[in-house]
């Protein structure tokens, strides 16, 4: 019997013909896709350029300023190695963009969920830069205050428990005036649920400004860290045995380590402490190699957070040496060791992979990643949303002369 909407005797139902709307709407869609990922890699083409005429201005300073007419001492500053990551960060964008586009204008498929994590996030190309902007000083005060009480860092007057004499540095190990301990947060603190989704795999929005996220540290060491001089790492040997790692895991509370990830970096060579100031010695950031992370109970930072550090610092370095053609196989000296054993617990999965993918891939790193249960390694698809988040910070981040001129300009 012909259906209702099938004229009598015309045999088959017909399927209804796609109708211009529907094509205009589709074909409009496309346009408009193509349109966003080309325009996403033109304006990180230009920033490109900005920052290689930063690059040039800057040695040109250098040069100026009586530091010689040879620029290779340059290239181990903070400002040199900051431009450097910019660059970097933003070729890695262009390239991702750029490749969205020439698909779509092949005719493949638009992605969906790619487009919408950007255009509905804080990684769209007109919306604000992750990471930008300064904190007020009330909810840096705030936080701090609360890293104070949770890690009992404070050491009071006897007779005046609310004045703070001084602060205990998780650092050296050492109790310091106020000036010169900062709340340093390990996860920057301007990021959206869905970039944390995309770092993560959950929202931890939540736990941003916490003391799970945050340590109190000298403030050189803070500008190290960003800096991606050193890191912090599980109190293991280098090359731990699958026992040692299973009893730091079960351990509570964990122990820390410093690692020095960039011989070369500038900063490591910072005082931290003379040795008329309550040491026994002269501490640089460069002698914390090794040393065991202090702390006065048992709180402790969350080790997920703790580890995108260290996977933002192996990624830096590696740009570095990419930009400066000195090739250097970070993974195998630094990230394929077992510090991290569950990694995969960390960060989402797929960002490891795309990250893996990114610094090189003749490693063993990948297959140190435990699969999600019921997936097909070889199938897997890359997460590099993550990855596009990390150049966000990466481009968001400002050197320790940059920050004292916006504090004095405010």
């Amino acid at each position: 019997m012909p259906s209702s909407s099938t004229p009598a005797g015309s045999g088959a139902p017909r399927i209804p013909p796609r109708t211009t709307s529907n094509m205009g709407r589709e074909s409009l869609e496309r346009d408009h896709a193509l349109l966003y990922w080309a325009s996403a890699a033109a304006a990180c083409d230009a920033s490109i350029h900005v920052f290689e005429a930063e690059t040039k201005l800057a040695i040109r300073r250098w040069i100026d300023e009586d530091e010689g007419p040879d620029a290779r001492s340059w290239w181990a500053t903070q400002e040199a190695r900051r431009i450097i990551e910019k660059i970097k960060a933003a070729t890695y964008e262009k390239r991702l963009y750029s490749n969205q586009a020439d698909q779509i204008e092949r005719g493949g498929p638009i992605r969906r969920a790619f487009q919408a994590m950007f255009t509905t996030s804080q990684m769209g190309i007109c919306a604000d830069k992750v990471g930008m902007g300064p904190r007020t000083r009330s909810e840096q005060s705030k936080f701090k205050k609360q890293l104070i009480t949770k890690y009992n860092a404070a050491t009071t007057r006897p007779n005046k428990p609310k004045v703070i004499v001084s602060l205990h540095d998780s650092a050296t190990g050492l109790d310091l005036v106020q000036p010169l301990i900062t709340a340093a947060h390990l996860v920057p603190h301007r990021l959206g649920p869905d970039i944390l989704v995309a770092l993560f795999g959950v929202n931890v929005e939540g736990e941003l400004y916490t003391a799970l996220n945050g340590l109190l540290l000298h403030v050189d060491v803070e500008r190290a860290l960003d800096d991606g001089a050193i890191a912090i790492v599980p109190d293991l040997p280098d090359d731990p045995s699958t026992e040692q790692i299973a009893d730091w895991e079960k351990n509570e509370p964990k122990n820390y380590r410093w690692r020095v990830i960039d011989d070369n970096a500038e900063s490591l060579d910072t005082f931290l402490v003379l040795k008329d100031q309550g040491s026994t010695k002269d501490i640089t950031i460069r002698d914390l190699d090794g040393q065991q992370l202090s702390f006065k109970n048992n709180q402790r930072p969350r080790a997920r957070y703790l580890y995108f550090f260290d996977v933002v610092a192996q990624l830096k370095m590696a740009w570095r040496h990419d930009y400066r053609k000195d090739p250097i196989n970070v993974f195998k000296s630094q990230l394929g060791k077992g510090f991290w054993a569950t990694r995969g617990r960390y960060l989402n999965r797929a960002l490891l992979l795309a990250l893996a993918e990114e610094i090189g891939h003749n490693t063993g790193f990948p297959k140190n990643i435990p699969p999600l249960p019921g997936n097909d390694n070889d199938k897997e698809e890359l997460d590099r949303t993550g990855l596009v988040a990390i150049t966000k910070i990466i481009q968001a981040q400002r050197t320790a002369n940059e920050e004292e001129e916006e504090e004095e300009g405010s």
